[in-house]
C-alpha cells in the first residue's frame, strides 16, 4: 500500500481504462504519489498495459486495464482486480467505446455499426 500526508473522508474507486490513464495518473501525482504507465511485451510489442502506483521495487502497486483502484479514507491505495464477469463487461465496453471514437474521429462513413446512444459526426448513408 502506497500511503498519503493527508488522508480523506472518502474512499474513491476507478476502474483503469486507457481512456482515464492519464486522469488517474494525474489525480495520483496531485496526492504526492509517484505513478506512470505500467509497460509490457504484448506480441512482441512494447505496450501500455496498465498503471503503476509508488517508486521503487517495493510497495509499488500495479493495476492492469480493467482493474479497479482504490484510494482508501486513511490515505492508502490499493488495487482489486476485476472478476471474470467485470473483465467480460469491461472488454465489451472497451470495444464500444474504441468504435465509438474510431466514428467520431476517423469519419469513416461506410461504417454500418453504432453503439447504442451514439450521434456520430458522419453517420453512414443509406442507399438511396
Amino acid at each position: 500500500m502506497t500511503t498519503l500526508d493527508r488522508p480523506t473522508q472518502t474512499t474513491t474507486e476507478w476502474q483503469l481504462s486507457r481512456y482515464n490513464l492519464s486522469q488517474i495518473d494525474d489525480q495520483i501525482d496531485s496526492d504526492g504519489i509517484f505513478a506512470k504507465g505500467f509497460w509490457e511485451f504484448v506480441d512482441g510489442s512494447l505496450v501500455v498495459t496498465g498503471l503503476r502506483i509508488g517508486s521503487g521495487y517495493t510497495g509499488r502497486l500495479v493495476a492492469k486495464f480493467g482493474d479497479f483502484i482504490i484510494r482508501n479514507a486513511n490515505g492508502t491505495y490499493s488495487v482489486r482486480t476485476a472478476t471474470p464477469e467485470q473483465a467480460a463487461a469491461f472488454r465489451k465496453k472497451d470495444s464500444l467505446l474504441a468504435e465509438q471514437r474510431h466514428q467520431l474521429f476517423d469519419l469513416d462513413a461506410d461504417s454500418a455499426y453504432t453503439v447504442p446512444g451514439c450521434i456520430c459526426a458522419c453517420p453512414p448513408r443509406t442507399a438511396a
